[in-house]
């Protein structure tokens, strides 16, 4: 047990300075908005299914962008309660 522990904890460990490296040269980049980043996006309902989906970054800045508004709005969202307010509600 001890044995696996060690190991697992080593393992953990490795890693690291690779994501140093990496988070590195991308922040050397962030400065050009016309550089294309692709990712890829897991299809709902699958285990296998992954699309690759490129854009500008740019076009991802403001893809994230309208993501976190619609959730801000819908966050924001507060049903109608009995005798009081909420968005939308007729008082």
């Amino acid at each position: 047990m001890r044995g696996f522990i060690i190991a697992a904890l080593s393992l953990s460990l490795t890693p690291a300075p690779a994501l140093a490296e990496k988070k590195a040269d991308q922040s050397a980049d962030m400065g050009d908005s016309s550089r294309i980043i692709c990712e890829k996006v897991e299809i709902i309902g699958s285990r296998l299914a992954v699309k690759k989906t490129c854009h500008t970054a740019a076009e991802w800045a403001d893809i994230r962008r309208q993501q976190r508004m619609q959730t801000d709005r819908i966050q924001g969202f507060k049903p109608c309660q009995v005798g009081g307010g909420g968005l939308g509600c007729a008082q």
